[in-house]
């Protein structure tokens, strides 16, 4: 099959890498100059929205699929006429809006912190009543990796800047003893596929390392029941991501989902018999097998903002190294790496040198 993926970064470049014995034909588009996943198809480097890749696209491709959310909606909802674009348009159009994605949460009757939509400062300090610092104030878009966020008890200069700059939705804080991800795939009703969950560490919004798996029956089958609703509400095809925090009640709530493969399901190259990657590619070409999948525990560590040093490495327990060819540039992914083991418990004393590789 031919496939198209709008975004040309590292995702895109492992969703071809891990399905180069699937035979199918990939083409990416990106406006940027040698992006990860150029090395591996080829490359239109155009505006996502530009017309006339947009027409070729629709004229000599089966399917289109992304490797970011932010891609042009009116682009992709030209391709639906034409093609199969998976994820759904309507899909793309929540997640990239914090608020409608809040709405539908609740709408379906999945856990979430309390939240609204604000306009001003004014509104910001009637909603707080005093209690600044329970409260975060985020951009409705564009807010990944911890962008466009601040605490509501923020210098007043910084929060007008940002309400000046973008509509803007405000949120409790939640008291959380951890964060978790689950990554599920859909090809239609009889074929939904979900991982167990993921344990994942952040710092200043952006995932430092992720450990597999997080086990918990109660909270893995709340998980999966908001999972399938999701899923099924959007008839949804390919992989999606929903990143959740345990509170310290021990109740899920639900911060935010990703229409795509995601950072927090990277050790599942090593770490599974059917990597995310493979999922969504199987999914959206409806390849997707109902064979089980076998995992081992892993830890996936990011590499950000340097290449770690060889001798951290060399005396690392026996890795997976994977190089995204990267420029050094502060806070960017230019790697991951990843460990498995038999057991969680063989994970647990490497933790203390896998972490010494961190860019802190």
């Amino acid at each position: 099959m031919k496939i198209a993926i709008f975004g040309a970064g590292q995702l895109a470049m492992m969703m071809i890498e891990e399905s180069s014995e699937l035979n199918h034909e990939f083409i990416v588009v990106d406006p940027s100059q040698n992006p990860p996943a150029g090395k591996h198809a080829k490359h239109l480097q155009t505006d996502y929205a530009n017309q006339k890749t947009l027409d070729y696209i629709a004229a000599n491709y089966d399917v289109a699929t992304i490797d970011f959310e932010n891609v042009d909606i009116s682009a992709m909802r030209f391709l639906e006429d034409k093609i199969k674009v998976f994820p759904p348009s309507q899909a793309l159009e929540v997640c990239q809006d914090r608020l409608l994605e809040k709405n539908l949460f609740r709408k379906l009757n999945i856990n979430v912190t309390k939240y609204k939509e604000i306009k001003n400062l004014s509104d910001l300090k009637n909603y707080c009543q005093g209690n600044e610092s329970r409260y975060l104030l985020k951009s409705r878009r564009f807010g990944y990796d911890g962008k466009n966020q601040l605490k509501c008890n923020s210098k007043i200069d910084l929060l007008e800047k940002l309400l000046s700059e973008c509509s803007c939705i405000i949120e409790e804080v939640v008291d959380f003893s951890t964060e978790v991800s689950l990554v599920c795939a859909r090809q239609d009703d009889n074929n939904i596929v979900f991982y167990p969950l993921i344990e994942n560490f952040h710092k200043n919004g952006i995932l430092k390392y992720s450990k597999f798996p997080y086990i918990n029956r109660k909270l893995q089958d709340t998980a999966e029941k908001y999972g399938k609703e999701l899923l099924n509400y959007f008839k949804y095809v390919g992989v999606l991501v929903i990143e959740f925090f345990v509170s310290k009640d021990g109740k899920l709530v639900a911060n935010e989902m990703a229409p795509r493969v995601h950072n927090s399901g990277h050790w599942s190259i090593e770490g599974s018999s059917k990597s995310q990657f493979e999922l969504h590619i199987r999914a959206i070409t409806e390849d997707l097998d109902n064979k089980p999948i076998e995992f081992m525990p892993s830890l996936m560590l990011n590499i950000l903002s340097k290449y770690p040093d060889d001798n951290l490495l060399s005396g690392l327990d026996s890795h997976y190294l994977h190089s995204y060819d990267k420029e050094e540039r502060n806070l960017r992914k230019l790697g991951h790496i990843t460990i498995t083991k038999s057991s969680s418990e063989q994970l647990q004393p490497i933790l203390p040198e896998f972490l010494k590789l961190l860019n802190d």
